[in-house]
């Protein structure tokens, strides 16, 4: 592996772990009853989001809260692929077979945003 690959690497492992420095680490269910159960999203959706951006960013996010955003704390992950974030809201689509405009896209900053994005355009109900 070529060292600036692995420079990289290194880079990113290390802002991801400054990002999430001194969070405890929680499971899906223990995220959603913590953030999302009282706003009454539902857990698919906020469980589903948590996957799509684990799987679209190849991170650990066990960590994530609520409020982290994407513009602010965690807009290092755009510098490490510049198209991480149209693959995120591509892999949402999919997911979830919704369709989300560029406006709609570039307005959800935040982890909650993403998730009552996400929960306005599916239509499924939360737990009350």
């Amino acid at each position: 592996m070529p060292t600036s690959v692995r420079l990289d690497a290194w880079r990113r492992r290390r802002r991801i772990e400054r990002a999430f420095q001194g969070r405890e680490s929680l499971t899906p269910e223990t995220f959603y009853e913590t953030y999302f159960l009282k706003k009454g999203f539902p857990l698919s959706v906020v469980a589903g989001v948590r996957d799509v951006l684990e799987t679209q960013l190849s991170a650990d996010l066990s960590r994530l809260v609520d409020t982290d955003d994407f513009s602010k704390n965690l807009s290092f992950f755009w510098s490490f692929d510049s198209m991480a974030d149209v693959e995120v809201v591509c892999a949402l689509e999919e997911r979830f077979h919704i369709e989300i405009s560029d406006d709609e896209a570039l307005n959800a900053h935040t982890v909650e945003d993403i998730v009552s994005l996400v929960h306005k355009k599916t239509g499924v109900q939360g737990q009350p």
